[in-house]
């Protein structure tokens, strides 16, 4: 079993291209806080940051942006 869901994936992805949780939670039909929430989930399977949540501003930690790569495969 994968540590993460294709679902995840996307949400990474659109908070990537976003840099607003709020507006990757628009793209997506979901819920903001459904979508903090799987995040904080994908980060603790994986042991590790994904997203830098420094005052308003988003951006994807090392780790982040490698998985990102990573998952763009997938």
């Amino acid at each position: 079993m994968l540590p993460f869901t294709l679902q995840q994936l996307r949400i990474l992805k659109a908070i990537a291209t976003e840099k607003n949780f709020t507006r990757a939670a628009e793209i997506l039909y979901i819920s903001q806080p459904s979508l903090s929430k799987q995040i904080k989930i994908l980060e603790k399977t994986l042991g590790i940051t994904l997203i830098n949540r420094e005052s308003n501003k988003i951006s994807l930690t090392e780790n982040g942006k490698v998985f990102l790569q990573y998952s763009e495969r997938i």
